[in-house]
């Protein structure tokens, strides 16, 4: 049984990533950013979001640090992680991250990837 749209909850991504500039341009899609690592596990254990992107490097706690500790935290299904990093696919999948953005990327990569994972075309 689908729900209607008006009844659908909104969809929560987490972003965590420490350089601004990124930050920035991906929240005019996405409305919860974390800085680094640390801060992104705690916010994805208690909003549970429905999509996660998170930088490779980042202070505090690594990206693939986090996608390892949030997936022993979460012993039922985590949400789809996409790995954004600029050093190529070869951490993605020691990461265990379920899709890659490469940097520099376009915004309508984040677009498709948005629309992949949640099902629906991104606000904005």
């Amino acid at each position: 049984m689908s729900r209607s749209p008006a009844s659908a909850a909104p969809k929560v991504v987490l972003i965590a990533e420490d350089e601004e500039p990124i930050a920035q341009a991906l929240a005019y899609l996405i409305a919860v950013v974390a800085v680094h690592g640390k801060a992104a596990l705690e916010m994805a254990l208690a909003q549970r979001p429905d999509l996660i992107i998170t930088d490779l490097m980042m202070p505090k706690m690594s990206g693939k640090e986090f996608i390892s500790a949030l997936r022993a935290a979460l012993d039922t299904a985590t949400p789809p992680i996409i790995l954004m990093t600029a050093a190529g696919r070869r951490y993605t999948d020691a990461a265990g991250a379920n899709a890659l953005l490469s940097k520099p990327f376009d915004l309508s990569d984040v677009e498709t990837l948005l629309e992949r994972y949640l099902g629906e075309p991104a606000r904005g």
